[in-house]
């Protein structure tokens, strides 16, 4: 019996434990799905990922795009503040 007691306390500390998404992540993650969509179609335009930062109470959004050249692929990455409506950088 104190096996079982065991394994049920080791399940609950472990369930305990697990990450959960804060309601600032959840909305970050439904703006940058909505923005990705929303904007105008580019066949280059290949993801975007969304990132809650709580320090800095921030939405951070970056997008990537993919163009094929003749000598190979350029790959160009940009970071943005997604409540701001602010570009901060790009990365080629």
């Amino acid at each position: 019996m104190s096996t079982f007691l065991e394994i049920l306390m080791l399940s609950a500390t472990i369930t305990a434990a697990a990450p959960n998404m804060t309601l600032n992540q959840l909305s970050c993650d439904r703006m940058a799905a909505q923005a990705f969509r929303r904007a105008p179609l580019d066949e280059d335009r290949v993801n975007y990922r969304a990132h809650y930062n709580a320090g800095l109470n921030k939405c951070l959004y970056a997008e990537t795009y993919i163009a094929t050249t003749p000598v190979g692929n350029n790959t160009w990455v940009y970071l943005s503040d997604l409540q701001a409506n602010r570009i901060y950088g790009g990365f080629h």
